[in-house]
């Protein structure tokens, strides 16, 4: 049962994230109406067989696979991790949010894509991505004697306030770039990284885009300067040090993809494959804040009691 909820938790992450991936390719390929009605696509249970309605319907069906791993996960937490109120209440928000996440795809249809309601719906699956990785992090790796000890002092309250910053920032410039593309700016500049020769040129539409650029750069740097403090740590907590790591490389990377959309002609499969590490990019600051706070606020997580006949013994999780 252990690694069964460890495999599960693990795959609703990679399904959260596909999800999110896979909802960038319906937008990008204007394929957002290619199921022009909800819950069902063209009044057919299987419908049409055209590229935008297939674009759409995968989206649909790949979010209804989240929904079965995201509900396996709460199911297992409740019932062999329900003394660790980290694992059971964030399976439980991620399982809300996903539930949330559904209804406003079907209200994003039926309003022909308002812009702020994609941009809801992108920032609560952004969310329900980050609960399944806390999940997934507290049922795969339970915090030793030693990382607790450790978890103190001036430079564990700087390095919290860092990472509470840097989701924030990271999550403000995912809405950002949703907000830009929903009010038409997202290829307004042709050019990287100055919009017309300018940092600063006239006009709305310019104003916008640039300030998704800004935004970026001041992301970047508190995710430097996130890395650097938790990299310092490595000697005591190796996985801060790797998890930092991931997180620049993933950074850097995405901010190439954001350079290339423009360099590309912006292209249906950059802009893409932007939105995808940009999700990536999310789901590693949440697994180095998982990774940095979990040691601090809980004793290591416990196996509930285990009904008559379970394969685990209580406590076998650690």
């Amino acid at each position: 049962m252990e690694r069964l909820f460890r495999s599960v938790a693990v795959a609703s992450v990679l399904a959260g994230i596909a999800q999110v991936a896979l909802g960038g390719v319906v937008r990008v390929t204007g394929s957002g109406l290619g199921c022009p009605d909800w819950p069902l696509c063209h009044g057919q249970i299987i419908p049409p067989f055209d590229t935008a309605t297939l674009i759409e319907y995968s989206h649909r069906l790949s979010a209804s696979m989240l929904m079965i791993l995201v509900l396996t996960t709460t199911t297992l937490a409740w019932t062999y991790y329900r003394s660790d109120v980290r694992i059971v209440a964030s399976a439980f928000l991620g399982l809300g949010l996903v539930l949330v996440a559904a209804v406003l795809g079907g209200v994003t249809v039926l309003t022909e894509l308002v812009w702020w309601v994609v941009l809801l719906h992108l920032g609560i699956a952004e969310c329900a991505v980050a609960c399944m990785v806390v999940v997934a992090f507290l049922g795969c790796r339970p915090s030793t004697d030693s990382e607790r000890q450790a978890a103190s002092g001036p430079s564990t309250r700087r390095l919290n306030t860092l990472v509470i910053t840097s989701v924030a920032a990271v999550f403000v410039l995912l809405l950002s770039g949703s907000y830009m593309v929903g009010y038409g700016a997202g290829s307004s500049c042709g050019t990287w990284p100055l919009c017309r020769g300018s940092l600063l040129p006239e006009g709305t539409a310019y104003a916008i885009h640039m300030g998704h650029r800004f935004l970026t750069v001041m992301a970047g740097v508190l995710i430097l300067a996130t890395a650097t403090a938790a990299w310092s740590r490595r000697a005591l907590r190796p996985d801060l040090g790797w998890t930092s790591v991931t997180l620049c490389l993933l950074f850097g990377a995405q901010v190439l993809a954001g350079a290339f959309v423009v360099w590309s002609g912006f292209t249906a499969e950059m802009k893409a494959a932007h939105l995808t590490l940009a999700t990536l990019v999310w789901a590693s600051l949440v697994l180095l804040g998982a990774a940095v706070y979990a040691p601090q606020r809980f004793d290591a997580p416990e196996l509930s009691s285990i009904p008559s006949g379970a394969p685990i013994a209580k406590g076998s999780a650690h």
